[in-house]
């Protein structure tokens, strides 16, 4: 247990190797080269090795594999106890923009997943990664317990792993359908997507637009309307939870923001993750 997770902080805290795999925030959107997309960078982004999940949600991560050329892989996704989530992987499938190679139309795959370099029928020259979105759907009636996950690669003979403790809170989110929304270009940081649902709790407005293919942008904006109705349903009972959601978002000034929602810049693109862990804590609190 203990050497598990000695490799992967030393995977996190050093580059990228030529067999590795690493599990990453929604909001930190990897390119073909094992690189953070140049607008997500952020200073001292989120190490996910225990991450807080509420129940009937979903909780999504980026999985970033890198190989050798033409070496034929397996990723694997395994729970302990088994069978608690219904997981979910899509490939994420990369769009070259004047900002580089960024990974956003998701296509589904099975689990264990095949794969190999260099992805035909498009093939980009000198890829070494290959991204996929993980979708983690936790039941209602899930225990609240911690549960193992690893993800697991299989490359020849070896194995690489990255174990997590997937921490299920009391919190059980009520039941959302998803909104149309018109959403921000691929090109813009990842929580772009998230500030249309955060603008319409803080501010009292209503999205509007179309629906749109399935992307990563799209399943972004889905988890912060269901986390969103979750802090709507604590209203009345948690205090002022919209004061205290802005000051996690680093919002001074609500009517000044409100009249001209400006992006959370100073922040660094995972600012959403510390709403959430507000929005949790509290539910966990509060739910019966």
């Amino acid at each position: 247990m203990v050497n598990r997770w000695v490799c992967v902080l030393l995977l996190l805290a050093g580059p990228v190797h030529a067999q590795s795999v690493r599990v990453l925030s929604e909001f930190q959107r990897i390119d073909p080269f094992g690189e953070v997309v140049r607008a997500d960078r952020t200073e001292h982004p989120r190490e996910i090795l225990s991450p807080a999940v509420a129940r009937n949600a979903f909780a999504s991560f980026h999985i970033a594999v890198t190989v050798g050329e033409r070496e034929p892989f397996f990723v694997f996704v395994q729970t302990n106890p088994p069978d608690i989530f219904h997981i979910s992987l899509y490939k994420e499938l990369y769009v070259k923009t004047a900002a580089g190679w960024i990974p956003d139309a998701l296509e589904p795959v099975q689990l264990p997943a095949f794969d190999t370099l260099p992805y035909l029928p498009w093939p980009i020259p000198g890829q070494n990664t290959v991204s996929y979105w993980m979708d983690l759907w936790v039941p209602a009636d899930t225990a609240v317990q911690r549960v193992r996950l690893e993800v697991l690669v299989k490359v020849g003979r070896g194995w690489v792993e990255y174990p997590m403790e997937v921490r299920v809170m009391r919190a059980v989110a009520p039941a959302i359908q998803e909104r149309h929304a018109t959403l921000p270009a691929v090109t813009a940081r990842a929580d772009a997507s998230v500030y249309g649902p955060f603008r319409n709790f803080v501010c009292n407005t209503h999205e509007s637009g179309h629906t749109e293919r399935l992307s990563v942008r799209r399943i972004i904006h889905r988890n912060a309307v269901q986390d969103l109705a979750l802090a709507r349903a604590l209203e009345g009972r948690a205090g002022d939870l919209r004061a205290e959601l802005l000051g996690r978002a680093g919002v001074v000034d609500k009517k000044q923001w409100c009249q001209s929602p400006r992006p959370m810049a100073e922040q660094g693109a995972e600012w959403f993750l510390r709403v959430r862990d507000a929005t949790y804590r509290r539910a966990s609190l509060l739910q019966d």
